[in-house]
């Protein structure tokens, strides 16, 4: 019933180096570190053979680091000697039968924490005249976690406010959509808000080439021609309002000295705090409008910035493309998301930039895999869309012939 460590299952552990409160734990089959930029926090999953759990049921079982595995403990995830991920132990499966006993473990980095907590106990319910990212520092500082901003996140927030049954991170994500903003975890202890593609990935991808498969789903169920968002806010229409004079010698109009309106005075308040926004799929050619709901106070332009938002996201989940690449690393350089890479895949017929919006790291007795998640490259940031969804002029598919080679390299 013991499972037996081979010397080739020992030796895959390198790739990947699993840290338990600050020991190594080398008795792990098989491996998984995830980032991807619609899951905010990185996770991991490890399939592990425990020597404490054998020892204490079998009398002749193998020995090796002596670690209970058990949830709570930190943990610290190394690929290719780079560390990826600071986090926790969340979840512990124990499995055992006649042939097979092993321990599965998964978690989270540590702005996961941060996905399931409260962002309000006892503090303030709003922020007065913040930043965005003076907002996230506010709000992830009980946490313990860092916040840096790599962009200029746009004019102060006049009211932020904290719904008290709102997660800390949907707070935090919340004011990102109304600056067209991402909000990312660094895998190690920090939030990052930036935008896409600063970077380029270490390597192109190419079919026949480096890349051992791909897939991809297309589907309009999520997309809508029409992205409405409506909101409220003081002076949302970022018109300065006159001051009336006080006159203590006034006194209030009788019923017949008062004259019906001509309803300029109802359309100045309605611009004083409704605000409104709309982006247009052009891609739906049918009638499939939606409106959204403003989650902090806003104005038109923030609307603007978040009906633009959520229209780009809805389209990059109607659009999945996956691929597998040999190893964790190109070029000298781990292979991760929010990169662009330039794609040449006839068969999928793709010739142009485009984002790396998820890294899965595996490895196992079959070798180390890199699956890589693709999306168009204008998918999280506010740029003109352009030509940044066509394939590039003059480009042409790859001759037929030639196999998928499982073995090959970038150039």
């Amino acid at each position: 019933m013991n499972q037996i460590l081979t010397p080739s299952m020992i030796a895959i552990q390198s790739r990947i180096v699993l840290v338990i409160k600050g020991q190594p734990y080398d008795q792990w089959t098989s491996a998984e570190v995830v980032r991807d930029l619609k899951d905010f926090s990185g996770s991991f999953r490890f399939t592990l053979y425990d020597p404490l759990r054998s020892g204490n049921t079998f009398a002749y079982a193998s020995t090796g680091t002596l670690i209970a595995l058990e949830p709570g403990p930190a943990v610290e995830i190394l690929v290719d000697g780079e560390v990826v991920l600071k986090g926790h132990i969340e979840d512990v499966s124990v499995d055992i039968d006649e042939g097979h006993a092993a321990v599965e473990i998964g978690g989270r980095d540590k702005t996961g924490d941060l996905v399931d907590s409260a962002a309000l106990t006892d503090g303030p319910a709003e922020f007065n005249n913040v930043k965005l990212e003076e907002a996230i520092k506010r709000i992830a500082q009980p946490y313990g976690l860092l916040v840096r901003t790599e962009v200029d996140t746009g004019e102060p927030f006049s009211r932020y406010s904290l719904d008290l049954s709102e997660s800390a991170f949907s707070a935090s994500e919340k004011g990102a959509r109304s600056r067209h903003a991402l909000v990312l975890s660094d895998g190690v202890g920090g939030i990052v808000i930036t935008r896409t593609g600063a970077k380029r990935a270490p390597a192109d991808l190419t079919l026949p080439g480096n890349v051992q498969s791909s897939s991809r789903r297309y589907s309009h169920k999520g997309r809508h021609s029409k992205t409405h968002v409506r909101g409220q806010g003081e002076r949302a229409g970022q018109k300065q309002r006159g001051d009336a004079n006080l006159d203590v010698t006034a006194e209030p109009l009788s019923p017949d000295d008062r004259k019906p309106g001509d309803g300029s005075a109802t359309a100045q308040e309605r611009k004083g705090t409704v605000a409104a926004g709309v982006a247009v799929d052009d891609e739906i050619t049918r009638h499939r409008p939606i409106v959204h709901l403003a989650r902090s106070k806003a104005d038109d332009q923030a609307c603007q910035d978040e009906a633009d938002w959520r229209m780009r996201n809805s389209r990059t989940d109607g659009e999945q493309l996956t691929y597998k690449v040999k190893g964790f690393s190109a070029n000298g350089r781990l292979w991760r998301v929010n990169e662009i890479a330039g794609v040449d895949d006839a068969y999928q017929n793709i010739s142009r930039d485009m984002l790396i919006s998820r890294v899965a790291n595996r490895h196992d007795e079959s070798g180390a895999v890199t699956e890589l998640s693709i999306v168009s490259p204008e998918a999280f940031d506010k740029k003109a869309v352009g030509n940044r969804r066509k394939n590039g002029k003059g480009k042409k598919a790859k001759q037929k012939g030639g196999s998928l080679d499982g073995s090959a390299q970038a150039l």
